[in-house]
């Protein structure tokens, strides 16, 4: 069965997902403030609004590489490596969420409910937005640990994405933000794998006689 047009172009959606996760954490961790009155005219500005919806598209990526690779693995993978891919899938959908409420319901509450910034979240919010975090760290590090009992892929990259998906549900200051750069870091070293592997099989199949 030949693969599906997505798992195809699982390389290059992993290497761009890699790249927009990288770019947007590095910026933030540059930019965002701690201050509170500084934070609430950061939220209402151009750079925090550009950094939000290309974080949402960098997350939504991570969902569209995960498809992808899924599609890269031995079929007679085990439960453990389906549970993984699933659980990873989750965990994205929900972190991808959090970022749409960043880009989209935070500016708003800056301008007509400023206050919020000073008390911080609560209830619902406070629960739904750990879970997230939770669910994010969790999903990874299934995915990583079924790849590296299975040999999915090399070991040191299954390495770097549990480390880095553990990292990333770590909602104190910008310890996430790094864990989401580590993060990024193994799924762009996996997607120049993919691609040199078909590059490689690719080279094989050339060299065999007709």
């Amino acid at each position: 069965m030949s693969p599906s047009p997505l798992t195809r172009f699982a390389a290059p959606i992993a290497i761009t997902a890699a790249a927009l996760v990288i770019l947007t954490r590095i910026v933030s961790i540059l930019n965002v403030p701690a201050d509170g009155d500084a934070l609430k005219a950061y939220v209402v500005g151009t750079t925090h609004a550009v950094t939000s919806v290309a974080s949402i598209v960098a997350f939504a990526m991570l969902i569209l590489a995960l498809v992808a690779l899924d599609g890269r693995r031995d079929r007679a993978a085990g439960t453990l490596s389906a549970v993984g891919v699933a659980a990873a899938l989750i965990g994205t959908v929900f972190m991808t969420g959090d970022w749409w409420y960043e880009a989209f319901s935070v500016p708003w509450m800056a301008d007509i409910a400023p206050s919020a910034f000073e008390t911080g979240a609560a209830g619902r919010l406070l629960v739904g937005g750990l879970a997230s975090f939770a669910l994010f760290a969790v999903g990874w590090a299934l995915y990583a640990i079924a790849s590296l009992r299975e040999g999915t892929f090399p070991t040191a990259i299954s390495a770097t994405i549990l480390v880095g998906g553990i990292a990333s549900g770590l909602p104190f200051g910008s310890a996430y933000l790094y864990g989401n750069i580590v993060l990024g870091l193994g799924i762009g070293w996996l997607g120049i794998w993919v691609m040199r592997t078909r590059s490689a099989s690719a080279g094989a199949a050339s060299a065999l006689p007709a």
